[in-house]
């Protein structure tokens, strides 16, 4: 071994502590709040919340009025069925927008059903209605559409508090399934 590579191991090992140290002081420094957007939390709480993988939205949302509460999602192969499930909290303009296009489900469907001037493929067939559930209201929405006709059921409800509105949103590929969902949700 040549001296310039015992000098090179030495002064990286020696620098490498040194960033190590540096490191730690800066997640020590940034604390909780680093790791409270690195980490997610469940949507909801659900009978077989163990089956469920819970993802870190937070870290993703940039904007200021906009809160993700949750996001879960499982997978056939876990729990026999392909669902997700959204908790996310808006204020101000953007959180009565969303309430508005909720309130509107035959124009939410118009909307959805657009077909693209650039794509091949026809339209998806929409349907949405109006739900609600104890103090939540929004919609259920089922969707078929794309190259191998896949179909989803989704709901999205909103609830009023103060000058806040939270959101839940679950789609599946089974009704039973994603109505089961929003049930357990909205309890």
């Amino acid at each position: 071994m040549s001296a310039f590579s015992v000098t090179l191991r030495k002064g990286l090992a020696r620098h490498g502590v040194r960033a190590l140290f540096a490191g730690v002081g800066l997640v020590a420094l940034a604390g909780c709040s680093l790791f409270d957007v690195w980490t997610g939390d469940p949507a909801v709480s659900l009978p077989d919340s163990g089956s469920w993988v819970v993802l870190p939205m937070r870290a993703f949302v940039s904007r200021e009025n906009i809160r993700v509460d949750g996001l879960q999602l499982c997978t056939k192969m876990r729990c026999g069925y392909d669902a997700a499930i959204e908790r996310f909290t808006v204020t101000g303009p953007d959180a009565l927008a969303i309430e508005r296009s909720l309130a509107e489900p035959k124009r939410l469907a118009a909307l959805l059903a657009k077909s693209d001037p650039k794509s091949k493929m026809p339209p998806p067939t929409v349907s949405v209605d109006s739900f609600g559930s104890g103090g939540w209201q929004g919609i259920q929405l089922a969707m078929t559409g794309g190259k191998k006709a896949h179909h989803i059921n989704a709901y999205a409800v909103g609830q009023r508090k103060a000058d806040e509105t939270s959101f839940i949103v679950v789609i599946a590929g089974e009704p039973r399934i994603a109505r089961k969902l929003i049930d357990e949700a909205t309890q």
